[in-house]
């Protein structure tokens, strides 16, 4: 984790949040996240980083909140238990029992339904009140197969669900990194991304690094794209969740 810290000083950072993937009941998914019994340590771990570089950067303590229909008040206990300083919203299971990966290219349907409970999954946790933020919004693209039109009216609702509650969407600059895309890009498309500028959702730029090499990935090159659409303005999240503007 120090080394994570160190990088963003490298790179003129002036924050990096950690939001490790939350525990669930279970040891569901636990491949990929922290068990119960670490959450605790985890929380200790990233309030050590804040002061131990405190006027060097700031660090900020965030949670990656799976949201899995049927746990709603078991994650509104770690939603609530912890001084996080931002909550991210993900869907990465299509199914209670977390065995259907949102990006499988291995369902047992067919793509339009894939994305259309993905969607429907992401409107649930966006009205949920469990998260801040709503990361990679098109993940199910990572399993090279494409939307159709029921699900691209998902889509659209899912934005407009966004918007109303409101939350920040996600830039996750993590595509430039994923060689299963069929081209370098982020989480969500740029189609995407200028249909959330259109409906004035707060944007906000995460490298969802998961190795210090990573952290900062494609910022620069994110930034000039981003003003060549319009977009002036990003949000960043500071001390007990408080949202704040800034122009870039």
């Amino acid at each position: 984790m120090e080394a994570c810290v160190e990088r963003a000083i490298e790179l003129g950072l002036s924050q990096i949040g950690f939001a490790c993937h939350n525990p669930l009941p279970c040891d569901l998914g636990s491949d990929v996240r922290m068990r119960e019994v670490e959450l605790d340590y985890y929380v200790r771990r990233v309030l050590d980083l804040q002061f131990q570089y405190r006027g060097r950067i700031e660090v900020l303590l965030g949670l990656e909140m799976d949201y899995v229909e049927g746990l709603e008040d078991y994650l509104s206990k770690q939603a609530t238990t912890y001084p996080w300083d931002y909550r991210i919203g993900s869907v990465h299971y299509l199914d209670p029992e977390c065995r259907l990966c949102a990006w499988s290219p291995h369902l047992p349907f067919d793509a339009e339904e894939q994305y259309c409970r993905y969607y429907t999954l992401l409107q649930k946790l966006a009205q949920s009140g469990l998260c801040d933020i709503v990361s990679h919004l098109d993940v199910p693209k990572r399993s090279g197969l494409q939307p159709g039109p029921r699900a691209e009216e998902a889509l659209a609702r899912t934005l407009e669900t966004i918007a109303r509650v409101p939350l920040c969407l996600e830039i996750n600059t993590s595509g430039y990194r994923h060689p299963e895309l069929r081209q370098p890009e982020p989480y969500p498309s740029f189609s995407i991304i200028k249909r959330a500028l259109e409906l004035e959702i707060p944007l906000v730029v995460n490298s969802d690094a998961h190795a210090p090499e990573q952290v900062g990935l494609k910022f620069s090159e994110l930034e000039t794209r981003l003003r060549q659409m319009g977009c002036r303005q990003l949000t960043q999240f500071t001390a007990q969740r408080k949202r704040v503007f800034y122009d870039f």
